[in-house]
Parts: C-alpha cells; structure tokens; sequence
C-alpha cells in the first residue's frame, strides 16, 4: 500500500512539473536555511558544555557599586586565591586562577641548526595552575602538562603552535623567549583547544612565572586587572549566592575598602559566560541568548514562509484535481486513504526539497563560516542531534504543508468533482489561503524593516564622530618595558615627511580597555563616588587626535603634576562650566599624587558605541605607555610604514613590527553587528524570494482558471493593463494588510534590539515606508509577468480551452 501511494505520489508530480518545481524550490530554500541556523545555534550553545564538571563551575567575579550604577569586572585580586587556600578553599572542591594576555612577541633562540625566530602571536595566552586541567577537561595528550606547570619558567604549548615554531616536530625541552622577558622552557605539547571554548588559549605558561614577569605587587588588594579571572568548583546542592556572599564576606573582612563604593564577589556560572557581554571572556565574543532565540525564529519563519507557499499553491491546484478525487472516490477510496496520499505526496515533496538542502548546506557553510569566523561542521551521519532535527522537520513540514491541501481535497463531493462544478474559491478556502498569504508577507516585511534599520544603526556607527580624528592614523603595541626608547624613537619617526606626528599612550582614544582609578576631587577627604578612566597619554596626544578642549590648555613636558578631565567628568562633578574646573584640584593613589586640573576636553568615546562616555583624566606617565600613535600621510602610505618599520627594528631588533590602522580597529568594534546585519540581508533576500515563488505560482493557477474570462475580456476591449489590474488587486490588498501587520512587530523588535546601545538611531517612519514600497513593487513585479503573459495571449485561443 505505501508503495501504491509513492508511486501515484511521483507520478502526480511528474505530470504537475510547475507545480512541483515551486514546491520543492521554496521548501529547499526553507530548510537550507533551518540547517544552516541550527547549526549556528548548536553550535554557539556547546561553548564549554563538553567539560564534565560544567553544571559545577563558577568564575568568582568583582562587582564594584557606586552611587551612580555597578561596574562590572571579570577579575579577582590577586591575593583572594591564596587567603582562599589559607582557609581551606571556603567550602569550593576546586579553585583555579588565570591571567590572560591577547598576543606576544615570541623569540626563538638560534641552535647549531636554525637560525633565531621571531613570531607576533596572536593568539590568547594565560598564565595557568595545575589545578586548571583539574577543573576543565581539555585533551591533555599523552603528556600530562600538570607537572609542567607546577613549576615557574615551563611552557605548553598546543599542536600547531608547536609545529608553527618548530616545523622539525621536536619542540620538547626548547627554549622560547616570551616578551623579552621570560625565558621559558617547552614542557609539554598538548592538542590544539576546541573552537567552541571560551578560553582559546594556544600556549599556558605555569602561574608561578608570572611573579617573575609583572612588575606589580602580587600580594596589594588594590590592583583589579580583569585579566586576573579565579574560577571555582562547587559542590553539588550548595547554592552560588549564598557562596558569594559568603567569600565576599570572608574577602572584606581581610582588606580595606574604599567609602565611596562597595565591591561584592559574585559567582557566575560557566554556561553564561558565553552569552554575556557585560562581562565578556578571554575568547572575546559573546552571543545574547536573545539573539540565538532570533536566529532560532526567523529559521522558523523561513520555513513557516515555504510552508504556506505549499499550502496555498496546493489548494490553488485543487481543481484540477477534483476529477481524480471523484474517480477514486467512486472506485471506493475512504477520505482517510486520500488524506494518506496527498501526505504521500508532501512527503515526498519534503524528501527531495530536504535532500537538495542537504546539497545546499553543504555548499554554503563555508561562506557561512567565513561570514560569523566559526569553526562548524556537516556530518549527519556523525551527528545524532543533527539527524533527529532533520527527521523532525520532515515529519512537521510535511504535516503542516500538507494536512490542510489534503483534508480539503478528501472532502470533494464525487457528483460535483466529475461534473466539473468546482471552483477555486469553493474547495481552496479564499479565506484561508488569503490569510496565509498575509501572514507570508508579514514575515518578510518584518525581516526587511529589521534589515534596513540594523543597516541604518551600522551607518551610524560608521558616521558618528567620536570627538577624535581617527583617520590616517596607525598604532603599534608597543614592546613591553620600553624604556627610555620612547623619546628617540619619535624623533627617528618624524624624520620622514610621510609622519605627520607621533604620540605615545596607555591607549588609542577609543579601546576596548579601560585603567579605572579612585580619586579625591578639590581636596575633599574622601575619594568621589564613581571612578574615573584613567587616560595615559603624552603631551602629543591632544594635538594628533584632534581632541577639542572646552576650557585651559593641554599639559607639556616642563609641566608638573597637571591633569586634563572631560565634560563628563566636569558635569559628573558638579562643576558648572569647563573654565570653574580650571585649577581645582585631583588627588590619585590614595593623596600620593597631587595634580592641578589645567585644561577641560569636550567628550570624546573611549569605549564601543554600546557603552556611555566615562568621566576621564588625561595626564602623562610613561610608565605605562604601550602604544604608539602615528598620523601619516595616506598619499604616501607605504612611505610612512617602511619609515615606521625601519626605525622599529632599529630601536627593538627583537620585536616584529606589527601595526593597525585606528579606524580599521574600530570598525570590529561592531563586527557583532555588521554580521547580524549580515545575515538579516541574506535571510530578508531568501524569504521575499519565497514569497515571490509563492505568488508567482498562485497567479500562474488564477491565471489558468480564469483563461475563458480573460479572453472575453479581451475582446470587449479590456487592455494589457486592465487583464494585469484584475489579477493584482487582490494580492496587492493582501500585501497591504501584511505591511499594516509588519509594522507594529518590526518597531517593537527593532525596539528592543537598540535598547542594547548607548547611542542608537531613532526609528522613524521612513524604513517602513521603504519596506513596504519594496515589498510591493517586488511582489507587483512577480505578479505582472504572469499576468502580462495570460493577457498577451490570443483571445481565440483562450476561448477554446476547455
């Protein structure tokens, strides 16, 4: 019997090729782009859930409140691991800490066979326990590294950073030099970290070195450095509040804090560390659950929108079918059996659109790889998951594309179907297959509105002025600990005339890094309730930024203890204008550092677009200087970084040079976004297409019902234009109704997505104006080839068609 029904099923479809083609062709595109997003979200939610003790780990976090709002960081001062040590680890099975760097200068010394090496590594870095393969369940290898980083001047590294430094494949027991400072030897090699892992590192140098490489006091409560992350195995049943409150309670009562704010520890679990930005991790990149749950909607949608094609077309064509379903029903098929075989029917319909997605995934996953900077892989045979998803859509695109077409085709009357007394209002359901319709263009306009206005917030973000020029300048991360190089190496620099000028900085003006600070304003005895971004920057910055001042002047060389703010800070202050704030005074360190404010900057951003301007103080200390700044004439680009180069291998030999463009750096700021913005314009693209197969196929079954009507009209005189009016106006009344739907939905989803943005567009009503006017000169531009084509056509000939 089933093979009865396929069989009648492929036949059925061969002798309706249109009709089958559109099928397949909107259903295909559906699921392709179903694959693609749930893979995409698969992916993004295994982040870390590999590790066994997942449920169980925590990162110990540092919340600092202020009058004005909680500052957020992600690291632990650097005597809490051992004061928890001391204590027997406050109740946690397992504590950890880590301190990440993002990139190195790496040198390999020279032996009897090679030649020295220099590498820039890009890639994340830490300083690791023992405890830390304790905790994580990395692939060791077949040499446990544990022992490798109990001791201080050991290095592991993974696979391909070993074979990258070593081609020979004898990494072991070789000397590498980190930074120019530590001399470290290779321990272990172990396999490279998975790509879904928050902590991407490719070398871990043993936590007992790094006493041997900072310069700060290991043992002060008063240094927070966000890099400086403990994480923390908790035993079943004990709850993370009531444990964070505890350390932090235990935390406070062996440090001094400061009155002007309050810092708690917090514990947050390690399967939110991926999905949540305001605390960010050592890979970098985070996805809002909220954005997986859009992903995992419009792949729905996207599907939702092929399905009502196929129901709509299907109760289109239900006419000519009713013939067929008279005969069978006189020869004695049940409804249940006709409702069986046009299901048989979807079902195949489903198979062969299912098995041309499987094709076009394959296809488009390396771009869409490329796309999002993801690592994922096709194997359904490999992937369980993947496999029920699949054979769970089948089975509910087929129920839902097909149960309605089949239940209205099993219910002809066999008298009206022979004697030909259907019509397509009577057995397609207008109403249903109107709101369907409807519901199909909403979808799309919904995704076409949300496109034009991420596109409108990413023009934002590349047109707003920052207070800063950022064009035609290149940064360098400077070496660390270089010294007295600094002041030379500019003047070596701007003995080219393709160097405009060149600045040494903590930071470019806009970083994702901020050096936070208390401070004491006008001689008050306590410190201000909020923190201020401290701004380390020589007397150049001002001038090669082009950073406005509101009020005084900038600080030089000769000046002593002099101090700039911005107007935010001004403002956050109470001071009425920036020239009340000249003279007043700023007090750093604890009062060690006495500093005259001499000049007040207008605002300029410091951080991503995401995030408000922070209250600022600028002032010079070349101690911690770590980038330079260079602004060069584009017309001779290449002139200017030879000069850049050659001066930077003369003054670090050791130190490949490795620069930026500022306005490049700033753009992947919003590489988030752009990619969102993205994937809106592909998936915008593929649903109005489907919509478009949709109406193209139910104009092309008015078209043939209505042949005799046409060709009438035709020879009382109807126009071209006439014949296409009558088979556009209903659709365009639908399109209408779906734009009125649309607009509503997109201005509250568009709402709530700029909520997450600190400076955003507004929403106007031109994007949906534009939406719509879209929508409906495509859809206008799909129906009138059809309906162009039935109203060339020659009226004799319509007239006879039976």
């Amino acid at each position: 019997m089933v093979k009865i029904y396929f069989l009648t099923a492929f036949r059925s479809l061969l002798r309706n090729k249109s009709y089958s083609l559109l099928n397949i062709a909107g259903l295909a595109l559906g699921i392709t782009c179903s694959i693609l997003l749930f893979l995409v979200i698969k992916y993004e939610l295994s982040y870390d859930a590999f590790h066994s003790k997942a449920a169980h780990i925590y990162r110990l976090n540092s919340d600092t409140s202020y009058p004005d709002g909680i500052f957020r960081n992600t690291g632990t001062r650097f005597p809490i691991p051992a004061l928890l040590r001391a204590n027997g680890n406050l109740g946690l099975k397992t504590i950890t800490q880590l301190n990440g760097e993002e990139g190195a200068q790496i040198n390999i010394p020279a032996d009897y066979n090679t030649a020295p090496k220099r590498f820039r590594e890009e890639g994340a870095i830490a300083f690791a326990e023992p405890s830390f393969f304790d905790l994580f369940d990395f692939d060791k290898g077949t040499t446990d590294p544990r022992p490798a980083l109990a001791e201080p001047g050991n290095v592991v590294l993974t696979q391909s950073i070993a074979d990258k430094y070593f081609p020979d494949g004898q990494a072991l027991g070789k000397t590498i030099k980190y930074n120019n400072i530590l001399t470290l030897k290779v321990a272990a090699v172990i396999p490279d970290f998975p790509s879904n892992s928050d902590f991407p590192f490719v070398m871990l140098i043993s936590y007992a070195s790094y006493k041997n490489y900072t310069n700060l006091d290991l043992s002060n409560f008063n240094t927070l450095y966000s890099n400086q992350q403990l994480y923390v195995e908790l035993p079943a049943g004990v709850s993370p509040e009531a444990k964070a409150a505890e350390i932090s309670t235990f935390v406070n009562k062996n440090r001094k804090q400061d009155k002007s704010s309050v810092e708690t520890l917090s514990l947050q679990p390690l399967n939110d560390i991926h999905f949540n930005a305001d605390y960010g991790n050592f890979g970098e990149r985070t996805i809002s659950r909220e954005m997986i749950w859009s992903m995992a909607l419009i792949g729905i949608f996207l599907v939702l929108v092929a399905c009502i094609n196929f129901v709509n077309l299907a109760t289109a064509q239900a006419v000519k079918r009713a013939k067929e379903v008279g005969v069978r029903k006189v020869l004695g098929s049940s409804k249940t059996q006709l409702m069986l075989q046009f299901l048989g029917e979807t079902l195949l319909i489903t198979l062969l659109a299912t098995f041309l997605s499987v094709i076009l995934t394959e296809l488009a996953l390396p771009y869409l790889n490329e796309l999002l900077e993801l690592k994922i892989t096709f194997r359904i045979l490999q992937d369980p998951v993947l496999l029920f998803f699949l054979s769970a859509e089948v089975l509910l695109v087929t129920l839902f594309a097909g149960l309605y077409p089949a239940l209205i085709l099993s219910r002809f009357q066999p008298i009206a179907a022979l004697k030909s007394r259907m019509n397509t209002q009577q057995v397609a359901g207008l109403p249903i297959r109107q709101a369907l319709v409807v519901l199909q263009f909403t979808i799309c306009q919904v995704l076409i509105i949300c496109t034009i206005l991420v596109n409108n917030q990413m023009d934002y973000f590349r047109s707003k002025s920052l207070g800063f020029n950022k064009e035609a300048v290149v940064t360098v991360r400077l070496p660390n600990q270089a010294g007295q190089k600094i002041i030379p190496l500019r003047q070596e620099m701007l003995k080219s005339p393709a160097i405009r000028n060149v600045s040494f900085a903590a930071s470019p003006p806009s970083a994702n890094m901020t050096w936070g600070s208390n401070f004491a304003f006008d001689h008050a005895s306590e410190d201000a309730p909020f923190s201020a971004n401290m701004k380390y920057a020589d007397e150049h910055y001002i001038k090669l930024y082009d950073i406005k001042l509101a009020a005084g002047r900038p600080y030089h060389n000769t000046d002593s203890a002099a101090v700039l703010i911005n107007e935010t800070m001004r403002r956050k202050l109470g001071v009425k204008t920036a020239a009340d704030a000249i003279g007043k005074t700023i007090s750093l360190n604890g009062g060690h550092l006495k500093a005259t404010i001499i000049g007040v900057v207008e605002d300029f951003h410091q951080n991503p677009l995401h995030m408000p301007i922070d209250p600022s103080i600028m002032l010079p200390n070349p101690q911690t200087y770590g980038f330079l700044s260079a602004k060069i004439d584009m017309s001779r680009k290449q002139q200017a970084l030879q000069q850049l180069e050659k001066v930077w291998n003369q003054a670090y030999p050791d130190d490949v040079f490795n620069y930026e463009f500022l306005d490049e750096t700033i753009a992947q700021f919003y590489q988030d976004e752009a990619r969102q913005d993205q994937l809106f314009k592909v998936f915008s693209f593929i649903a109005i297409f489907i919509g478009c197969l949709g109406l193209y196929g139910l104009v092309a079954f008015m078209a043939a019902q209505r042949t005799k009507e046409v060709g009438i009209r035709k020879v009382l005189g109807a126009s071209i234009f006439n014949i296409t009016v009558l088979f556009s106006k209903e659709f365009v009344k639908l399109v209408l109704i779906a734009f009125i739907l649309a607009a509503p939905v997109a201005y509250y989803v568009m709402g709530k997505w700029l909520e997450d943005f600190t400076y955003r567009i507004s929403i106007g009503y031109w994007p949906f104006i534009l939406a719509g006017l879209a929508t409906l000169f495509i859809a206008l531009l799909t129906m009138s080839t059809k309906a162009i084509q039935a109203a060339v056509a020659n009226p004799v000939t319509s007239l006879k068609t039976e």
